[in-house]
Parts: structure tokens; C-alpha cells; sequence
């Protein structure tokens, strides 16, 4: 944190994202693609830094700046749009309608594989270029902010314990839950889906050769991420479909990934080992 004066007034302001207050947090990350110079305007700009000030807006309506103190003030929060957040917001839950909804862990540390490819089949609904289905965000968020289970003291003391406090994922309660967060403020929608495609941008990059291959996907529509568990399931390693879903996340992927780099290593070496007819 750094402190600036203003008009005889001091304001203590955020010099990165974890340093943010869970408001300024959530007010700023709905800024249209802060890191997006198309979208740095002088409105977007101007609205950043007001919910990095913390300024009230009546202040800040009758706020009088010299261009070189504008200019120098621009220079201060410039790393908003420069910069991305890195880690779990400083939001941890939410409150809606009586309930409070849990966000995963950091990295899908505590997130299964069914959990990883629903919320994927949603975005892939939520972002298609064409047809973009907007309940499927609700689905996403839904997804991957659960209430806290109400066993969760005798799971933390069980032998699966995994750090997850949410309640176990069911695909019928995600869509009753999808449907009750419709009207959940935009801003913490925003907040949410900010964060999850940071963390899947990670994790598809880390198991970024099993989606490789420059071919055309089977299914255009997110469903390859369930044919996916459907194949690992045929092969017995973790047991039927069921079980394998709920494995965690990073362990049936980076055993898939493995078994991937092993084929290929195979492959390579039956290639160097056929007789060469020149």
C-alpha cells in the first residue's frame, strides 16, 4: 500500500491486486478487460480509479485535476490495466438469498474431474460466438461455488479429507442452484468467471497435449470433456464412470498425461527400431 494526497485529502491506495479490499476487488474487476488497451478509455480509466481511490462519487463528481496531475495519477494505477490477478480472489464466499456459496481452491487444488469438465461445457456454452447461451455462466458459477457440506467436520477428520468445504458436487442440484443465481449481482458473476478462466487457462496449458493434436474436435459443443471421462472410465484404471468422476481433477489428468507421454515414446522408438528400405 502507498499513500497519495488529493486536494489536502490522503488516500491510502493498492499498489497490486492482493492488495485490493474484497469491494474494490469485485467493482474492479467488472471493468470491461482492464488489461485490454482497445477497452482503456478515459471513462474506463476514469471509473478504475475511482474504485481504486475509494473516493466517493459526489467527490469525485466535483474533483478539479491539472492534465500533468491526471497524468500523474494515471501513472499510479496504471498497473490495473497492465497486470492480471494472480491466485484466489479475496472473496472466498458469497452470500444469496440465505446461502453461502464457497469458492474452490486455487488451481482446481480441490476440484474433480466431473466438476472440471462440467464447468468447461458451460463456458464453452457461455462463450460461443455465435449463439451464446447466458444461463450457462449461472451453470458455471453454480458449478464451482457450493454451500459448505453439512458433514464437514467429520469429513475433515476422515480419511478423504481433501480441503474442500463445499458440499459434494450432483449435476441436479447444480441446476437448481443455476437457476436460484440468476439474478446474483453482475459484478460477482463477472468475479467468478474472471476467476475461472484464469485457473483453466493454467490448467489446460499444463495438460495442454492431451487437447493437442491439430485436429478438429469430435464435439464442437464442450461434450468431448464428458467423452473424455467416458474413455478413462472403459479402461478400468479408476474404477466405472462414477468413481472416475470424482477423482480429483489434476490426478486423473496428469495420469492421463503420463500414460499420453508414454504412447508417444513408444510410438518413437517403434519408428527409430523399423528396418529402412533405403
Amino acid at each position: 500500500m502507498t499513500t497519495i494526497q488529493i486536494d489536502r485529502k490522503a488516500y491510502n491506495v493498492a499498489q497490486n491486486w492482493a492488495e485490493l479490499t474484497p469491494d474494490q476487488y469485485r467493482n474492479l474487476i467488472a471493468c470491461p478487460r482492464l488489461n485490454s488497451p482497445e477497452h482503456r478509455t478515459t471513462d474506463v480509466e476514469a471509473a478504475a480509479c475511482l474504485s481504486w481511490l475509494g473516493m466517493g462519487r459526489k467527490t469525485w463528481t466535483n474533483l478539479v485535476l491539472a492534465p500533468w496531475q491526471w497524468g500523474q495519477l494515471r501513472q499510479q494505477f496504471a498497473w490495473l490495466f497492465e497486470t492480471r490477478p494472480e491466485g484466489k480472489p479475496p472473496i472466498s464466499s458469497f452470500l444469496h438469498k440465505g446461502i453461502n456459496y464457497h469458492l474452490p481452491n486455487d488451481g482446481f487444488s480441490d476440484t474433480t474431474a466431473i466438476e472440471v469438465a462440467m464447468a468447461n461445457m458451460a463456458f464453452v456454452d457461455f462463450a460461443h460466438p455465435e449463439e451464446p447461451d447466458q444461463k450457462a455462466l449461472d451453470r458455471l458459477i453454480a458449478t464451482l461455488c457450493r454451500p459448505r457440506r453439512t458433514d464437514l467436520r467429520k469429513f475433515q477428520r476422515s480419511r478423504d479429507w481433501n480441503g474442500d468445504v463445499r458440499e459434494p458436487f450432483t449435476e441436479q442440484r447444480m441446476m437448481e442452484r443455476a437457476t436460484a443465481l440468476a439474478d446474483l449481482d453482475l459484478n460477482m458473476k463477472l468475479l467468478v468467471l474472471d476467476y475461472f478462466e484464469r485457473m483453466n487457462d493454467l490448467f489446460l496449458h499444463q495438460y495442454g497435449e492431451l487437447f493437442g493434436g491439430g485436429r478438429e474436435p469430435r464435439y464442437g459443443d464442450g461434450r468431448g470433456w464428458i467423452m473424455l471421462l467416458k474413455n478413462v472410465a472403459k479402461r478400468g484404471v479408476f474404477g466405472p464412470f462414477d468413481t472416475v468422476c470424482q477423482q480429483p481433477a489434476h490426478l486423473l489428468f496428469v495420469t492421463l498425461l503420463d500414460d499420453l507421454l508414454d504412447d508417444q515414446e513408444r510410438a518413437d522408438e517403434a519408428q527409430k527400431n523399423q528396418p529402412n528400405d533405403n
